[in-house]
């Protein structure tokens, strides 16, 4: 089972540095881990549409804004990048996001009622990423950890072309599990 401090180790390790036990020690590599760490996992996160981050709910909505016709939604609280805006049934939606005074926070502006989002949501727990994701997390934390701990900026753009292949590795993969998925008799009969 993947764990936080493994994740940590493996981004060591390819940076030629030996693991830590815990993010809490007196160590220089464990402060910087500690200090990176969340930080990097949400711009891993938004990078990519990873399905085990993915969720979708029904938006609340906030107030309609007369002067704009447009109905204004609470942004979900741990989104960290919406993806689509829709009427179930329906063509996905423009939106854009903004602050409102008068809700005072964040809100999707919307000119559809009654519409839902799917987005990629922040996801803290370990236990949930999926292979490709810890591989990219682990080399993005290697990338930019790797000035700071090895003092060589060869390695860490060697280090940022390996995260930017994973990348795209965990996208092929996507295309082609979602491609199967369209083609399976059992999606076509739920779409029905």
């Amino acid at each position: 089972m993947i764990s936080k401090i493994n994740i940590c180790n493996i981004a060591l390790a390819h940076l030629g540095q030996g693991p830590i036990s815990s993010l809490n020690q007196a160590d220089e590599r464990a402060k910087r881990i500690s200090l990176l760490y969340e930080p990097v996992r949400d711009e891993v996160l938004r990078a990519h549409n990873w399905g085990f981050a993915g969720t979708k709910e029904k938006l609340k909505l906030a107030r309609y804004d007369q002067p704009n016709g447009e109905f204004l939604y609470h942004y979900p609280a741990n989104a960290l990048f919406i993806r689509e805006v829709f009427v179930p049934g329906q063509h996905p939606l423009c939106f854009h996001e903004r602050y409102d005074t008068q809700v005072a926070g964040r809100v999707l502006a919307v000119k559809a009622a009654d519409v839902w989002v799917y987005y990629t949501r922040r996801v803290a727990d370990e236990t949930q990423f999926d292979g490709s994701f810890v591989k990219a997390f682990a080399l993005a934390l290697a990338q930019d950890l790797a000035i700071t701990l090895t003092g060589d900026s060869a390695l860490a753009e060697q280090i940022f072309q390996k995260y930017t292949f994973s990348l795209d590795e965990a996208r092929r993969s996507n295309m082609t599990e979602n491609f199967q998925l369209a083609n399976s008799v059992d999606c076509f009969s739920e779409v029905r």
